[in-house]
């Protein structure tokens, strides 16, 4: 398969055909028409039955044969697939690829080709896992995220069976052996990162605050400004100062906001960071499917402190996400939910949004009006009523720690918190 020929044929931007030169598309243009074993229905149904819930695989088997008869469709899906699970390095965010979508003849069966796109990954993962040296049910627990991937895809798309391209990225961080699937939580392998606070433990006791970054652009309730904001509105410009002896700034509630008019320091004789820069901090994810229970959430985090010495040899210091979930409005409009007495056990903090965030998981889009979405159960309806007090949807972030996780129940950060 020639570029040219691919890229007219997909209507690919001088900018997406110069990246896929350069990322393997012009040295694998021989074998790019080749019809992989992945294709092959015997496959296909093996990688279904891994799934505690699969779907139908009359469909995909009928788009597995439109693409093995398709050199177009055919050199689209071996590209994504050496992009996403065997290319020596990729850009993660920010490029565009290829896709199915982008020719009009297959925009509704896109869906179904990322699906099988996304089954030619698992014996990749498996082989993965297995050089890592973890027993074998950790990969066939981690490709059940594939479960809350199509019922996302389906909310969004009037119930069709497939997913979106978006999640392939997601499938090659198993690949690569970053992510995991513990219990009912995901973990990623990852260092302390800058969007969280600078956070402090006292020496004595135990107690934990954090403090407000420098330069974090505050509204009056505490907030993170938007990012379409302009820094002008800023209510406050947070300020964190050190002097090698203590170190002072604007306090986060674990709550969820900054306490914007209060100023507090800490002496760093007394106090000491929670985390270094080469500590591991793995980034939590929450696979869809509910069943997010207080004794779920204790579970899985406990196995965390537990998996990653056991099999990594590195110690756990604490656990971030940042993520819709963490938006403190929904603690507020569910109180009684597993997701807000799972919030209550975090030290959450403010995190910069859009407005949109959740729209795209909790209804598969977010540009549409609002009298599109449904109001068919708790969460969704928790939304409209965001939405109709005025109040713009946004992310936001947490922390907990392994003092916290032991003492899971006891809201740990919220009960200590008096500074």
């Amino acid at each position: 398969m020639q570029l040219e020929d691919f890229a007219e044929y997909f209507s690919l931007t001088a900018g997406i055909k110069d990246f896929i030169s350069r990322y393997g598309f012009t040295a694998m243009a021989d074998s790019l028409e080749t019809v992989p074993d992945s294709l092959d229905e015997k496959f296909i149904l093996q990688q279904l039955n891994l799934l505690h819930d699969p779907p139908p695989a009359e469909p995909l088997l009928k788009a597995a044969q439109e693409i093995r008869s398709s050199k177009y469709l055919l050199s689209c899906y071996n590209y994504l697939d050496y992009y996403w699970f065997r290319a020596p390095k990729m850009v993660m965010y920010g490029t565009e690829l290829p896709g199915y979508g982008m020719n009009p003849l297959h925009t509704e069966q896109e869906g179904l080709y990322y699906l099988l796109n996304a089954l030619a990954s698992f014996p990749y993962i498996a082989r993965k896992y297995a050089a890592l040296g973890l027993p074998g049910h950790y990969a066939e627990d981690t490709v059940q995220y594939l479960s809350g991937a199509l019922t996302e895809y389906a909310a969004g798309h009037d119930n069709k069976l497939g997913i979106t391209g978006r999640k392939l990225h997601w499938f090659s961080f198993y690949v690569q052996g970053k992510l995991f699937r513990i219990g009912r939580f995901e973990y990623m392998i990852q260092d302390p990162l800058n969007y969280l606070p600078a956070a402090y433990k006292q020496r004595t006791n135990g107690k934990v605050i954090a403090l407000c970054r420098h330069n974090w652009l505050l509204a009056a309730d505490g907030s993170l400004l938007f990012d379409s904001d302009s820094p002008a509105e800023a209510y406050k410009i947070a300020t964190l100062e050190n002097d090698g002896k203590s170190i002072s700034g604007i306090p986060v509630n674990p709550e969820g906001f900054a306490e914007v008019d209060r100023r507090v320091t800490l002496d760093l004789a007394e106090y000491i960071p929670l985390w270094n820069n080469w500590d591991l901090v793995p980034g939590l994810h929450i696979p869809g499917g509910g069943n997010m229970t207080p004794e779920a959430c204790c579970d899985s985090l406990n196995q965390a402190l537990d998996f990653f010495p056991r099999y990594f040899k590195r110690q756990v210091t604490a656990v971030s996400c940042f993520s819709w979930i963490f938006n403190p409005d929904f603690e507020k409009e569910l109180p009684e939910s597993n997701l807000a007495k799972f919030m209550r056990q975090l030290y959450l903090f403010p995190f910069a949004s859009v407005g949109v965030e959740g729209l795209a998981f909790v209804f598969g889009k977010h540009n549409e009006d609002w009298e599109n979405f449904p109001a068919d159960n708790s969460l969704r309806r928790a939304f409209h009523r965001i939405h109709a007090s005025g109040r713009r949807l946004r992310a936001g972030g947490m922390f907990i720690t392994p003092e916290a996780i032991r003492n899971f129940g006891e809201s740990f950060y919220r009960r200590n918190y008096d500074i």
